[in-house]
């Protein structure tokens, strides 16, 4: 496989206008940045799973290989073989010095879009009228397991970063940073969910009649005169 030349050390290509490229182009340029490896794009579609999905999302396989191409005509990525042992081979891309001014550039000077929230499972519970409430119920206890997947997953990552000694590192802090972040929020979430969860149950008064969780003498009521 021929592989492109890379950026001369002097600087006098200043990479491709940031117009000209999606996010997930600056996503894909990124992963290879964060850690300097070099990675096929089943890797980085790996590496997405794990950094990003959950403040991004993690594209498929064929929206990086797209992105790849392109970054290697443009010059930002520079590709390679690898031996992955016996007859077998793999092609890897790692940032050139153009991909990463470009990449900086568009950190520094990109522009700041509007937030765009899509959940599902709040959009059926919030149109859950008419449908039976354990329905409902079982909606938000599965979306309740899937968040405690994703802790589990994110609790791994940083463990499995520590294990290969990729942190703590200065060069990482921003990274660890925002990773730390998600996994506050995915706990925020859990127990956001759990509240509305409860909520819901609440609905059911007749279900409350019958919980003899606390019998209901010791908590009497007397009012006063």
């Amino acid at each position: 496989m021929e592989e492109n030349n890379d950026t001369p050390e002097d600087g006098s290509d200043d990479g491709a206008p940031a117009e000209d490229l999606s996010a997930t182009a600056y996503a894909v340029l990124g992963i290879l940045s964060v850690n300097g490896e070099k990675l096929s794009a089943g890797e980085i579609k790996q590496r997405t799973t794990f950094a990003l999905r959950f403040f991004y999302w993690a594209p498929a396989v064929s929206h990086i290989r797209r992105e790849l191409r392109r970054l290697l005509a443009l010059g930002l990525v520079q590709d390679s073989e690898v031996s992955l042992g016996g007859s077998r081979r793999a092609q890897v891309f790692h940032i050139t010095r153009s991909g990463e001014r470009t990449l900086r550039r568009w950190v520094a000077e990109g522009d700041d879009d509007a937030v765009i929230v899509k959940d599902p499972t709040l959009l059926r519970v919030f149109l859950g009228r008419g449908v039976p409430l354990p329905k409902l119920l079982d909606l938000l206890d599965a979306r309740l397991r899937r968040v405690d997947e994703d802790i589990r997953d994110v609790v791994w990552a940083h463990r499995r970063a520590e294990e290969m000694g990729l942190i703590p590192h200065e060069d990482r802090r921003y990274t660890m940073a925002v990773s730390q972040y998600s996994l506050r929020a995915l706990y925020f979430e859990l127990g956001n969910l759990r509240q509305l969860r409860d909520t819901l149950a609440g609905f059911d008064s007749e279900a409350f009649r019958h919980d003899t969780r606390w019998p209901r003498e010791d908590i009497p009521f007397r009012p006063a005169d």
